[in-house]
């Protein structure tokens, strides 16, 4: 007798794990460990949906709603994700490659240890989205909202962050060996501590900012704003300073 309820037990459980997946898209649904590869979702509402190890390699998420939806440890390859809205969405330890984020509303998501390759950010908005320590490769942040996120301890190799908004933005022992900040406005952002050999800050402005002991071999700030900024050796650059500090 007790067997077979043990049976029916799994049977029934069994059941449920595989109507989960089978569930359409809206609100609060859970497809955990689900595989919706090369669908077409655009414009669902998968608000506060548990979209955990889910893999979406190949769908179209354009203008889908994901507020506060949990999609850590998912496999997003070339996934899209333009002018989806994504706050407070949780993405961290995720494998993201050749995802589309173009003009999506991330603010206050996390996507900290999630590896990143090849993914375009340009024109998103990505105020006190939570980066740390990611594994960022070739990733366009070009004209990008990102005021008060923190990308401490991240990788940003060969970063595009040209023209981005980005005020109080923390990258505290950040590898950005050759990151782009080209006419970046970063004024009260942190560097401290953080690898920028060969980096440009050409027409960058880094008023109030902290480059308090980063490594700066290489690096070009030919044209940008050093007011008050903190230099690598706690020196404060005169007000004024520009492309040198003084």
């Amino acid at each position: 007798m007790k067997h077979n309820v043990l049976v029916l037990g799994l049977m029934l459980l069994s059941g449920v794990a595989q109507s989960a997946c089978d569930d359409e898209a809206r609100a609060g649904v859970n497809w955990t460990g689900c595989d919706k590869s090369g669908l077409d979702l655009t414009g669902v509402n998968l608000n506060g949906a548990i979209l955990r190890r889910v893999n979406f390699t190949n769908t179209n998420l354009t203008k889908a709603r994901l507020q506060t939806a949990d999609l850590s440890f998912s496999r997003l390859e070339n996934t899209n994700f333009n002018h989806a809205r994504m706050e407070q969405a949780r993405v961290n330890n995720a494998n993201i490659s050749g995802v589309q984020f173009h003009q999506a509303v991330l603010d206050e998501a996390r996507l900290s240890r999630s590896t990143i390759k090849n993914t375009d950010f340009a024109k998103s908005r990505l105020n006190k989205v939570n980066f740390y320590e990611a594994k960022i490769e070739l990733a366009k942040f070009s004209e990008a909202e990102l005021n008060l996120a923190d990308f401490s301890r991240a990788k940003l190799s060969q970063a595009d962050f040209s023209k981005i908004q980005a005020e109080a933005a923390i990258f505290n022992e950040a590898d950005l060996e050759r990151a782009d900040f080209t006419q970046a406005k970063l004024k009260s952002s942190k560097f401290e501590e953080a690898n920028l050999l060969q980096a440009n800050f050409n027409g960058a402005d880094l008023t109030e900012a902290s480059i308090r002991d980063a490594i700066i071999d290489g690096a070009s700030f030919e044209g940008a704003k050093l007011s008050s900024t903190t230099w690598v050796k706690y020196q404060r650059c005169r007000r004024g300073s520009i492309g040198v500090c003084e």
